[in-house]
């Protein structure tokens, strides 16, 4: 089996004239990467590798995400994931190395959202039809697949595990 995390950085500063690929985190934006990397730690959901856009948004969601895992999980920029398309998404996917079990992919809409999408086997589920409506900053969609090798991943093979936004767990505090 092989487990995919797909996760849309959190919220970035607005651009201000500056280079987007620049544009930091906002403090909102980093309280939903702590939250986020608190449940993944909280449901047994760690990767065994991380692979993020090297834009400043996505490297600080990584980072921020896996402060708080138990381990230390091997982390990788990847400059192709900036403004990527969900083909380019998919061609890391499949090249992640076998050896990762849990690999989690941080980066970019409308990639992230349409990857995720593409690749969840239909079904009836709510997370699904929330997922296909809205994939907002610091969503993260888990899926399982029932094969031994990444390469062999395909569209539609994908059990949507759960599908988590910094929404959900606003609601989870009240």
């Amino acid at each position: 089996m092989r487990r995919l995390l797909l996760l849309r950085h959190a919220k970035a500063e607005a651009s201000a004239g500056g280079e987007d690929f620049e544009r930091a985190l906002t403090e909102r934006g980093r309280d939903d990467a702590r939250r986020i990397g608190d449940l993944i730690a909280v449901r047994g959901l760690v990767p065994d590798l991380v692979i993020y856009s090297s834009a400043e948004r996505t490297r600080e969601t990584a980072e921020i995400v896996a402060a708080s895992w138990p381990k230390r999980v091997r982390s990788v920029a990847e400059d192709g994931l900036y403004e990527a398309s969900r083909q380019f998404v998919m061609l890391k996917v499949r090249n992640a190395p076998d050896r990762a079990g849990v690999t989690m992919i941080v980066g970019h809409n409308p990639a992230i959202g349409d990857l995720a999408n593409l690749l969840t086997a239909p079904a009836a589920k709510e997370d699904r039809a929330r997922m296909a409506a809205s994939f907002p900053t610091c969503g993260l969609a888990v899926l399982d697949f029932s094969t031994e090798h990444w390469a062999n991943v395909t569209p539609h093979a994908g059990r949507l595990v759960r599908f988590v936004t910094p929404a959900d767990l606003e609601l989870r505090r009240a």
